[in-house]
Parts: structure tokens; sequence; C-alpha cells
């Protein structure tokens, strides 16, 4: 008997023994980008660990808010987390740096090249996720954001008034103060409901989004300032990753390079393809790119921002640690746009 009970485990046949699980949160929903990115994860992880290891995906919602996932990451009741940087703004102070308009810039290929490979990102910026026990292992771009709105905004000016949709970190909120508007930090799930009672006037993403959460049926306007791409960001568990052995570490890096290919080929077709389902479902919706000179006047105020970003990452550290911290906030962000020039 002992033998024969041997003989099945060794082939396989388990007894009460199920595959191992990792837990993936995101902040989006089915066929978003950050959802392509999770189910490319969890394939090759599978194929990787020959069935032996699971990635659970939760969407948005299910495990609570964008906050309420990273939270989970950090204490490692989950192993993997999205969310763009516009939500990790109370974790990571460092990271809205990303979230500064006009400094990583629209062109696809650049952008792409300084969230995969920037010195900044993966050595500076990465230790500061460390610091509250999350590794980040990428970034990626969802497409260049577009505002929308129900009149036309092509300066400052069009901004009063106005009640926009942000994300919940500091510096989101503060860009479209600086914008003239008047900003209102909602979790996504919120933004439909707000559009149609009037509770916001507009809200700022990229255009596949944009679609696949409806919200082309509540906005007439839709502006495309060049001023940023959507970054999402994608951790683990540091505590966690360290534990596990050098196969299993080499798997999720390995699933990591495989998730963000097919998630950025993806956002390239579904922005073009989500645009054109706008057009066709709302032909009566219009579409307006600012000019160089329109461009300019944000990107003139957007300067001003530098300054804020650097108080908001020193008031995030207490007395003894503020000069440091500012210090490393600004060479974050003048070695980040060193890097998107010298990529360009």
């Amino acid at each position: 008997m002992k033998k024969l009970l041997t003989t099945l485990l060794a082939i396989g046949i388990s007894f009460g023994v199920s595959a191992e699980t990792w837990k993936f949160a995101s902040e989006e929903d089915k066929q978003d980008v950050q959802d392509i990115f999770a189910q490319s994860f969890a394939d090759t992880i599978k194929k990787e660990s020959d069935g032996d290891i699971r990635v659970k995906v939760y969407y948005y919602g299910q495990l609570g808010t964008e906050n309420d996932i990273v939270e989970l990451a950090a204490k490692g009741t989950i192993q993997f987390v999205s969310v763009g940087t516009g939500h990790l703004g109370s974790y990571v102070p460092e990271v809205q740096a990303l979230s500064l308009p006009y400094v990583l810039g629209t062109e696809t290929d650049v952008v792409r090249k300084v969230l995969t490979g920037s010195k900044t990102i993966y050595n500076d910026l990465a230790d500061r996720f460390e610091s509250v026990n999350l590794k980040l292992l990428t970034m990626i771009s969802e497409g260049e954001m577009a505002w929308g709105a129900n009149k036309a905004i092509r300066t400052p000016e069009d901004f009063a008034g106005h009640k926009i949709r942000t994300f919940t970190s500091t510096i989101p909120v503060e860009t479209y103060k600086a914008f003239g508007a008047t900003p209102t930090p909602l979790s996504w799930g919120e933004v439909y409901g707000a559009l149609q009672l009037k509770t916001v006037d507009g809200m700022v993403n990229p255009i596949y989004f944009v679609y696949n959460a409806k919200w082309h049926e509540v906005q007439d306007y839709l502006m495309f300032p060049g001023q940023q791409p959507y970054v999402a960001t994608v951790s683990t568990n540091s505590k966690w990753f360290n534990a596990l052995s050098a196969e299993k570490q080499a798997m999720v890096n390995k699933a990591i390079t495989v998730a963000e290919q097919a998630a950025h080929e993806y956002q390239l077709s579904i922005n073009k393809e989500n645009m054109n389902k706008i057009m066709a479902e709302r032909p009566d919706m219009q579409v307006v790119t600012l000019n160089e000179e329109e461009r300019a006047r944000f990107k003139e105020i957007s300067q001003t921002l530098h300054e804020t970003y650097y108080n908001v990452v020193e008031n995030a550290y207490d007395d003894a640690e503020k000069a440091k911290a500012r210090a490393g906030a600004k060479k974050i962000l003048g070695n980040l746009i060193q890097e998107v020039k010298d990529a360009s």
C-alpha cells in the first residue's frame, strides 16, 4: 500500500493538494489594458510552472478601491497589484513625478522606452516602493489621456467653473487647479453617475477607457492636449518576492516581460478601435486637438507644478527627513526629464 501511494504521488495524483495560488488585483475591469496584462501574466506563470501555480485575477471593486488594493499588496494579503501612478501618491509620493503634465510626453516609443528601462524609475524610484514593502516590477502606458467635457476646452480660461474628475493623488488634483478647473477626486466606478447627474462636468482618461466605461455617452467633447499618457504600475509584495526561490523569481520576471509586450500591443490597437466606436455611436461628438500655441500655455503652467511636486514629497516625511526627501524628488524629476530628452 505504501509503495502504491508513493507511486501515485510521484505521477501527480494528489490527495487534497491544490495548485499554489497567487493573487493579482487590478484597478480596472475585464478587457481593459491592465486586464490584458494580468491575464498574459497568469498564462505565462501557468505555463512556466507546468500548472503548479495559478494566478487569480481580481477586478475593480472586488477587493475594494484603488487605494485599498495597494494596501493589500503592501500588507501581503495579495501578491500583485496594478494601479495608475495617480492613485499611489499616499504610499510613494515620489511616483507622482510621472503624473506631472508634459514630462513624459505622448510619443509612444519614447514613453515605452522610459517606462520600461529608466534607471531613475528602477533605481531611485523603486527604492521608495521598497520602503512601503512594494517591489516595482514594471510600468506601462495605456495611451494618451484625453479631456472629456460638454464644451470645448482650449485655454485655461475655458476650465473656469469646470468640475473635472481626477485621480486621488495630490498632483492630479493640483494640476487641474493650476489649469483653472475645480478638481473632484473620484474612484472610476463613481464617474458615470457623477457625469450623468452633473456632479462633475468632465474627466480625463485614455480613449479606450472612456469607451469601455461608457463615458462617451455623457460627454459631448473630447480634447487631445498632448499632455501625458495614463501610466500604470505593476508591483508585488517585496518581502514575499524576496522569499521566493530563484526559479520562481525568474518566472515572475519572464511573465512581466511577456505581459508588458501584450499590454503595449493591446493599448495601441484598442485606443484606435474604441475611438472609431465612439464616433460610430456618437457622430455628433466634437473632437478637439489643441494646437502648439494652445498647448504652450498649459506647458507653461505645468512648470509651476514641479515646485508643487517637491513640496508634496517633502511634506510626506518627518522633519528630520524633509530636506533629504526634497533633494531626492528634485533628482528623480530632473533625471526623468533628461531621460525623456535622451530617448526622443
